[in-house]
């Protein structure tokens, strides 16, 4: 018996010896406290008031978010990266100055104080929001200063203040849902934030805590690092720019260090994407693209209307290229605005019937959605997935035992006006200009994917015009000119009454001047057709025709 365990013993030492590295990992990984779901921690941000003022924006920023805004498109329109310059962070934030800063601060987790620790600011839209809600979300450098320094193995950690999220939950479940469909996407969990800056102690509220995509992630995800790991960030998804990578740095950056054939992997995708023609792409593309994980990744992005996401090609995602297979894989980030909660593009109505044949965003901006989903047999995978997954891990009444699940965690540590807006959004009544509740969102959502499966309905394609389609634009302005026109024939005729009315006498003169249109067509058709009938006639067709003309420009503005 005592030979046979130790030989069951020998035979199990072996059999770890020899399984891939990512298994390993797995296996014997301890899950870190922070990303329990089950557990908040309690998280102190110590400065001194010298090292917190590193942390605040410049006095000069302008916030003007409208201007930014507009170099955005200006930059979009000539496809150019994602960044106002060189120098600024990527995203809206970088236009408008943003570019956040680390000051040095004592950080305590759970009782354990780590000493000369980097925290800064993190975010784009979340720091403008978190901007109005005195909540801002933090990221934690434990080795900005001291090479060696981590907490548990952790190196960087992301504190998210879910402002942009009254529910909490989004991106919660939406990572959750990603791992049970196979998608490597970081680890999540709960902590209360408190600041000190020179003893003066503030509590922030309830954050999420978000794992760092960086090497760490990787050997915990794939059990090795040693890939070209990229974030990019600009207005076409991979976009192809010439046979220098000095040109990719800006667009993709990378997170790793790479090797030049690492480099020119992803020079050929990205060429491919772009230039390769219709048989080249078809032969090649799963030569250069884990086609199993793209398939997933992309479905439950259109299931959850992850709009702000590699959907639009711009930003929101990894690329990792895989240095076993040679292929990229990807993986998601910062989803506080799945569950059709991005508001600048399209309606909240638009969003919850987002399109699952036509998944990206506009036409023309994600080249590899859309050349991909052009292959029959991977446009058909791609559905037969979503009908898979609409079945087991969306699944509708286990959708919403999750958000149940989530919520009844969170809800008693939230303060009492956060409960409030929390309730509102998981389960309130209609929706308003943000999107439907998450129960709602995942009641409606779910019919709207069956039905387009079916083929009972064609979904919805969004694109970044928001809620304005172009051709109801064009239509206002047309009406809108005819109105003018209608008007100027008005002025006209009240002229040419008045004008007539003083020919007979001094008060019709005034009656036509003053009480325009009804005196003109009295005096003209009842008073003195011999000096007001055709002025009357004139007065008519031009109310006629503001009249006519105002009905469809009512209605066009009212299909905004």
């Amino acid at each position: 018996m005592k030979f046979r365990f130790l030989f069951l013993l020998y035979c199990l030492v072996l059999l770890i010896g020899f399984s891939p590295s990512c298994v390993i990992a797995q296996l014997i990984a301890e899950p870190n406290p922070l990303f329990r779901s089950d557990r908040v921690s309690k998280i102190t941000l110590r400065f001194t008031e010298e090292e917190w003022s590193k942390l605040q924006p410049s006095k000069d920023l302008d916030w003007d978010v409208g201007g930014a805004f507009g170099e955005v498109i200006s930059d979009a329109s000539q496809g150019k990266e994602f960044r106002a310059g060189e120098e600024s962070r990527p995203g809206l934030g970088g236009y408008l100055g943003l570019n956040h800063q680390y000051g040095r601060a004592d950080v305590e987790i759970d009782g354990e104080r780590i000493a000369n620790v980097g925290v800064r600011y993190k975010g784009n839209g979340s720091f403008l929001i978190g901007r109005e809600f005195g909540k801002y979300s933090f990221k934690i450098d434990f080795n900005k200063y001291q090479g060696d320094l981590n907490f548990l193995g952790l190196t960087k950690v992301n504190l998210q203040n879910c402002a942009a999220d009254p529910s909490m939950l989004r991106e919660a479940i939406s990572y959750q849902l990603f791992r049970e469909v196979g998608i490597a996407c970081p680890l999540t969990g709960w902590a209360s934030i408190a600041t000190e800056i020179d003893g003066e102690v503030e509590q922030r509220g309830l954050y999420s805590v978000v794992e760092q995509v960086d090497e760490k992630f990787l050997k915990r995800s794939f059990g090795e690092a040693d890939g070209l790991l990229v974030k990019p960030s600009a207005f076409t998804a991979f976009p192809y720019l010439g046979e220098s990578w000095d040109a990719y740095e800006s667009f993709y950056n990378p997170k790793t260090e790479s090797s030049p054939g690492q480099q020119q992997r992803i020079i050929e995708f990205a060429k491919l994407i772009h230039k390769g023609d219709q048989e080249e792409f078809n032969s090649q593309i799963e030569e250069y693209l884990d086609l199993d994980n793209f398939l997933s990744f992309l479905a439950v992005n259109a299931m959850l209307s992850n709009l702000d996401s590699f959907l639009g090609g711009s930003q929101n995602y990894y690329a990792y290229l895989s240095p076993e297979t040679n292929k990229i894989l990807f993986i998601p980030w910062d989803l506080d605005h799945s569950f059709g909660a991005l508001e600048i593009i399209g309606t909240p109505e638009s969003r919850l019937q987002h399109s699952i044949n036509q998944p990206q965003i506009g036409v023309g901006k994600n080249r590899l959605i859309e050349r991909i989903l052009e292959i029959p047999e991977i446009k058909q995978a791609y559905l037969t997935r979503v009908d898979q997954l609409l079945n087991s891990v969306f699944e509708q009444q286990k959708w919403l035992d999750q958000v149940d699940e989530v919520a009844a965690f969170v809800r008693p540590k939230l303060a009492e006006g956060e409960k409030a807006r929390m309730d509102a959004a998981i389960a309130g009544g209609d929706r308003d200009e943000r999107g439907y509740p998450l129960k709602t969102f995942v009641r409606k959502r779910h019919e709207s994917i069956r039905d387009q499966l079916s083929g009972k309905s064609q979904g919805k394609a969004n694109d970044f015009s928001g809620s304005v389609d172009p051709q109801l634009v064009f239509q206002m302005i047309g009406w809108g000119l005819a109105i003018a026109v209608a008007s100027f024939f008005n002025f006209i005729a009240w002229i040419w009454a008045s004008i007539a009315g003083f020919r007979l006498n001094t008060k019709w003169g005034v009656l036509n001047l003053l009480l325009y249109p009804l005196m003109p067509v009295v005096f003209g058709l009842l008073i003195s057709r011999k000096f007001g009938l055709r002025s009357a006639l004139m007065t008519l067709m031009s109310v006629g025709l503001v009249i006519g003309f105002s009905i469809p420009f009512y209605l066009v503005i009212r299909s905004f």
